[in-house]
């Protein structure tokens, strides 16, 4: 009876013993997170879209059009072009950069990754009033970087936590990006709205905005990186031992990876769910601006605040998703966060014209469950696959993340073509809501919400 009484105290204490003895390379990871976001927010979300579509303009002949290797480009489509194009080549790069992570050591990766990104970015700031190609392939670099060195980062989580932890510290994570990218952010538009006070044009503005992102991305990098030494190295037998066969399974490991899922069903369930739900849940976050500006009538300056909002609320909707996630499982809080998009969404879609207050409710609403969505899905993903093949699978789960996510916006944009009306067109991202929270109850039937018993003992032996 008394080793019956001690049994589950054990476990729980060598996990706080583990919580605490990977604190330094914790905190390294809060800070990659840190770094990321800020570059991914202020520069993909806000300021380069507009700035290279000027520039192109600036580029573009008599027509109209701007001609990248010979090729006529509406100068206005030049930039949804890069940007297709870095989602394109991701679906290739992460794939490889998932196979080299299982053999080489993962520090050195993503130092390689981030600083190739984060110079693409420095370098942004050399671009002129007509140099749209030189913008083109800079973003390119920098999104294809930033891409590899996130699901880099992210095998790092089943190392750093356990199991039991990992909901904890995949959302602090993201709480932490969510609260630098709101500092940020009102720095920059500061920067940006008192440019003429300060002496800078508008362009050289957002140049100098470039610039000093891309060198946050690039130092916050160098001291995160140091402080995760030694969590990312693989063992020496199993890196010799892959090593032989890296260039042969290179670009196999994908396909591999998806063949292995039909031997996980729990995960290929849950990964399914989730390209629904994320893509709901990109549309929203994409389109949430043009909905505002182009139906209900929101200012850009009133605009920019909802945003700002956003980026605090979602700072501590990650910590509150992560503490529940602990206590409830992360799939349920999951099926909670699904529950509390759905009504995000109908609320949007009932919000009266030239409503700020109302808007910025829904806006406060969304930024309570965006923080926690992403992150809890990436742990609870990770604690349905191998342990031993942990960044094979997270490789897809990127990909299924960062380029399958366009099929919500595809939606709007053709419900708003047939129809005419933006409120239709918001309403069709419920589907993608209601469909992902269908799908994760039932991956979850005939399961325990940490997946079966066969899948548990695959996952972590």
């Amino acid at each position: 009876m008394a080793g019956r009484a001690e049994s589950p105290a054990a476990p729980r204490t060598q996990e706080e013993v583990r919580w605490r003895a990977t604190r330094r390379g914790r905190l390294g990871w809060y800070g990659y997170d840190c770094a990321t976001s800020v570059f991914a927010t202020s520069v993909t979300s806000i300021f380069f879209g507009p700035y290279i579509t000027d520039v192109s303009e600036n580029a573009a002949d008599a027509s109209g059009y701007v001609h990248p290797l010979g090729i006529p480009v509406l100068a206005g489509s030049f930039y949804p072009y890069v940007a297709a194009l870095s989602v394109l080549l991701q679906a290739f790069l992460l794939p490889a950069a998932a196979a080299f992570s299982e053999r080489y050591d993962r520090g050195r990766l993503l130092a390689l990754s981030a600083t190739g990104g984060s110079c693409a970015g420095i370098g942004m700031f050399a671009i002129g009033p007509t140099d749209y190609l030189l913008g083109g392939v800079l973003y390119v670099v920098s999104i294809m970087a930033l891409g590899a060195s996130i699901m880099i980062a992210n095998t790092y989580i089943p190392v750093l936590a356990s199991p039991g932890r990992q909901d904890r510290m995949s959302t602090e994570g993201s709480a932490a990006g969510f609260l630098a990218c709101g500092v940020v952010l009102v720095l920059d538009l500061a920067l940006y709205a008192n440019h003429d006070a300060v002496g800078l044009t508008e362009s050289q503005a957002v140049r100098l905005i470039l610039l000093v992102t891309g060198l946050w991305w690039l130092i916050l990098s160098v001291v995160s990186i140091r402080m995760m030494r030694g969590y990312g190295t693989p063992p020496a037998a199993e890196s010799r031992a892959a090593t032989s066969g890296v260039y042969r399974t290179l670009f196999s490991t994908l396909f591999i990876a998806v063949r292995r899922l039909w031997k996980l069903p729990g995960a290929g369930w849950f990964l399914l769910a989730f390209l629904l739900y994320n893509n709901g849940m990109q549309a929203v976050t994409s389109l949430v601006g043009t909905y505002a500006v182009e139906e209900i009538g929101i200012s850009q300056d009133s605009l920019v605040i909802a945003i700002l909002a956003v980026q605090f609320v979602a700072f501590a909707g990650a910590l509150v998703a992560g503490r529940l996630a602990e206590r409830y499982g992360g799939r349920r809080v999951l099926q909670g966060l699904l529950v509390a998009w759905t009504l995000t969404v109908v609320t949007g879609a009932l919000v009266p014209d030239e409503a700020f207050f109302a808007f910025l409710t829904l806006c406060v609403g969304a930024g309570l469950v965006v923080g926690g969505t992403y992150a809890l899905s990436r742990s609870v993903f990770i604690r349905l696959v191998p342990k031993d093949q942990t960044a094979e699978f997270i490789g897809i789960f990127e990909m299924v993340n960062r380029c399958l996510a366009f099929l919500g916006t595809s939606a709007f944009g053709i419900v708003l073509q047939v129809s005419g009306s933006y409120r239709l067109a918001w309403l069709s991202i419920l589907v993608f809501f209601v469909a992902g929270g269908v799908t994760l109850v039932l991956g979850l039937k005939g399961r325990s919400a940490g997946g079966s018993l066969k899948e548990r003992k695959t996952a972590h032996g």
